[in-house]
Order: C-alpha cells, then structure tokens, then sequence
C-alpha cells in the first residue's frame, strides 16, 4: 500500500499527496477531497488530478483518500508525470 499525505486546507478539504515525494515535484499531488452535506449526510467528493470531469463521491473520507491511493507499480511513472 502506498503511503500518502492528507492535509487538511481550508474548513472542509484535503489535499492528497504521495508520502515522501519531492515537495517540489509537483506530480506527486494526487488530488483533493471536499466535504459536502448532502440529505443523506456527510459525503466526501474526490477531485482526481488528471481526471477533470470525474464525479466521484465516497461516504467517508477514508474510501475517499483510497478513490487517489495509487498502486505501488504506478508511483514511479506518477512521479515523472505519466498519468492514465
């Protein structure tokens, strides 16, 4: 499993990054999650960087950081900026 950072911006977003990645890379920013309220409750919407368009939404924020975890054998290629 890959290790990423949460960071919390804002009152109710996170910003998802790979763990111990060049903090001047700036391919290792996987994406960000908002908290919205909905009639159902709490939900947590996923940005994918290198997927605009996407709607994804997740019912907790940890479902939500693993819609951006990436596969170990795609880090490398995320890294040098090689998205699918």
């Amino acid at each position: 499993m890959v290790d990423v950072d949460v960071t919390p911006i804002g009152g109710e977003g996170w910003r998802v990054s790979i763990s111990h990645a060049d903090r001047s890379n700036p391919f290792a920013l996987l994406g960000f999650i908002t908290a919205v309220q909905t009639p159902a409750g709490e939900r947590f919407q996923v940005c994918v960087i290198g997927r605009p368009g996407d709607e994804i939404e997740k019912p907790t924020l940890a479902e939500a950081i693993d819609v951006l975890r990436p596969d170990p054998g795609q880090v490398e290629a995320i890294l040098a900026g090689v998205r699918h």
